[in-house]
């Protein structure tokens, strides 16, 4: 039998695309693959179902909180943070705001308070002389949002093939580190981090989009 926590992985990648609004208990089941009844074996309803999608978001951001600065935790953080800009779509918190309040509030504080720590991290690695300094803070997470926004989107428009979309996002790990990474530290990094890193966000790409 499949268990919850799978079931929630696999409605979240749906209602990220979809939305869940105006879709029922049934229909939901039948594009996850389960029974109606299987379905309703694990969530009361969808008020229920929708709050469990929620808690992971939560529960992601609450098990990846940042550490202090340090060169050898530099690639895992910023790759970790790039997963989370990818994680939630336009549709899912526009109904997520206009059917629960309280849950797109929880998120949405959850998220900026995350992406303030996150500048915070980078202006250290900055006054650590890891990352380049005639870039902002401010501006290399506005350059890493505004990249992936823009390759989701053209997905969803069915405008950017799949394969593509992965040859770009993985352009896009790339580009990011060269340009943020003053180059006399990109020789000490350990490059294996990238290639497990970047398979865990083309994992959860390709199961939201294909």
């Amino acid at each position: 039998m499949i268990k919850r926590q799978d079931l929630v992985i696999k409605l979240n990648h749906l209602i990220l695309i979809k939305g869940f609004q105006t879709q029922s208990m049934s229909t939901l089941a039948q594009q996850v693959g389960v029974s109606r009844a299987t379905l309703y074996l694990n969530f009361k309803n969808k008020d229920d179902l929708v709050e469990a999608v929620v808690t992971r978001h939560l529960t992601f951001i609450k098990n990846n909180q940042l550490p202090a600065f340090e060169p050898t935790n530099f690639l895992s953080t910023w790759l970790k943070a790039l997963l989370l800009l990818g994680s939630t779509t336009t549709t899912f918190m526009t109904e997520l705001t206009t059917n629960y309040p309280t849950l797109a509030s929880a998120l949405t504080t959850a998220t900026e308070d995350y992406l303030q720590q996150l500048l915070a991290y980078l202006q250290q690695a900055q006054a650590a002389n890891f990352l380049v300094t005639n870039l902002t803070p401010e501006f290399m997470l506005f350059q890493a949002q505004a990249l992936i926004a823009q390759i989701l989107s053209e997905v969803r428009q069915h405008n950017l093939p799949l394969l593509t979309a992965e040859t770009y996002l993985k352009a896009t790990f790339t580009m990011q580190l060269n340009g943020l990474i003053r180059p006399e530290q990109q020789a000490a990094l350990d490059s294996s981090q990238i290639a497990a890193f970047e398979q865990t966000i083309l994992a959860e790409f390709r199961a939201t989009y294909a």
